[in-house]
């Protein structure tokens, strides 16, 4: 199926979590395998460079301590008073000048830009596509219904992991990403805390060595491997790298990403199609991490069962849920008193998520075809 390339599709994404930004540049990805022309805008950029500064500090802290990022989504934000009004200024009159139509939108944050914009377009031209990246609302929706509960009026609304009807309603296919069978994968674990190393994984690493497995383990910023464990390869991604910062060809990236190794460089790497972290997911038996929409977003797209740790707010604990009742992963502690944190478990999970992955619809198709019938019936066959 391929698409004029009159048709632009416009995908907003935040640098909050690699959760609203990773999966944005795999739909990327998948429309520009159509024939789609694509861009994609990271919410930072319309924030002035102090606002910046504070994310990259709030990463620090959220990686150091993860009571500081529990609580810090209890502090209620309008994000319309930290925006850049001169940077949006620019970013409408562009979209303006390339007559964008079609949005989709994976951040609460870009409401109220993309409400700015309606007003300059005529009635009924724009078109905007939530995609809610978690089970229940994440705090970017939570804040910006209690400002404005009617800001999903008049735009199309999907939910991925359906907490509420027990499912999972369409997915993000990487097809680049090999697929391996569960008795050709190693014993291996892939242990990790996000896109900003936050969480609990890091205490675990001990327990899963006593069970028996080897680890990928994913370090952060300035974290150093530790030189006595011979089970462990130590992975990061490469801390200069920012979500907003475009590269020389003026485009978002994957994060760029390297295995460290004692006594050497490590050379960061950014594959074109997808992020290289999915290169581990797909050879080990598990991954050990969090439960957050880009970690479920990576179990279903590689088959990987997901082992879940303590999750960031009510809306990742939903998401924990739903995956335990699917039997497309389980909660560590579950694991480990319940199974001894063995591999026969996770070998039926494969098995499960290849099943029901067979038997969901893959968003960027439906996406397509949704906005094709859009079009066709309101009689644009240019500029749109």
């Amino acid at each position: 199926m391929s698409m004029s390339k009159s048709m632009k599709v416009t995908i907003l994404c935040s640098g909050f979590g690699l959760g609203f930004y990773t999966p944005g540049l795999l739909m990327q990805a998948g429309l520009r395998r159509m024939g789609v022309e694509m861009a994609i805008h990271v919410f930072e950029n319309v924030l002035p460079e102090s606002a910046r500064l504070k994310v990259d500090k709030s990463r620090k802290a959220y990686h150091d301590n993860f009571a500081v990022a529990l609580m810090s989504q209890k502090v209620p934000q309008d994000m319309r008073n930290s925006l850049d009004l001169a940077a949006m200024e620019v970013l409408l009159t562009r979209w303006m000048e390339e007559d964008r139509r079609h949005f989709i939108c994976l951040s609460g944050h870009w409401m109220y830009v993309l409400e700015e914009y309606r007003k300059r377009r005529e009635p009924g031209s724009v078109h905007v596509d939530i995609v809610y990246m978690d089970s229940t609302p994440s705090p970017s929706w939570k804040n910006l219904a209690k400002h404005n509960p009617h800001f999903a009026d008049g735009c199309g609304e999907m939910t991925f992991f359906e907490n509420d009807q027990n499912r999972v309603s369409h997915y993000i296919d990487v097809p680049a990403v090999e697929h391996v069978p569960f008795e050709a994968r190693k014993s291996r674990l892939f242990v990790h805390g996000g896109g900003w190393g936050m969480g609990t994984y890091r205490e675990k690493v001990g327990r899963l060595e006593e069970a028996g497995w080897e680890l990928d383990l994913l370090l952060y910023d300035q974290d150093q491997p530790d030189e006595q464990r011979d089970g462990i390869r130590y992975f990061r991604m490469d801390p200069q790298w920012r979500t907003w910062k475009r590269n020389e060809a003026g485009e978002h990236t994957f994060p760029p990403f390297g295995e460290v190794k004692a006594g050497e460089e490590t050379l960061y790497e950014a594959g074109p199609d997808y992020h290289s972290m999915l290169d581990q997911a797909c050879h080990v038996q598990a991954i050990v991490s969090k439960p957050g929409g880009g970690s479920l977003t990576d179990s279903f797209a590689t088959a990987t069962p997901l082992i879940m740790l303590e999750p960031f707010g009510v809306h990742e604990m939903h998401n924990a849920d739903l995956w335990e009742r699917l039997g497309l992963g389980i909660r560590y502690d579950t694991w480990m008193q319940i199974y001894g944190g063995s591999a026969e478990i996770l070998e039926d999970m494969h098995r499960r998520i290849v099943e029901l992955r067979s038997q969901t619809p893959r968003y960027v198709e439906s996406y397509v075809r949704n906005v094709q019938v859009q079009v066709n019936s309101a009689g644009l066959e240019k500029g749109s």
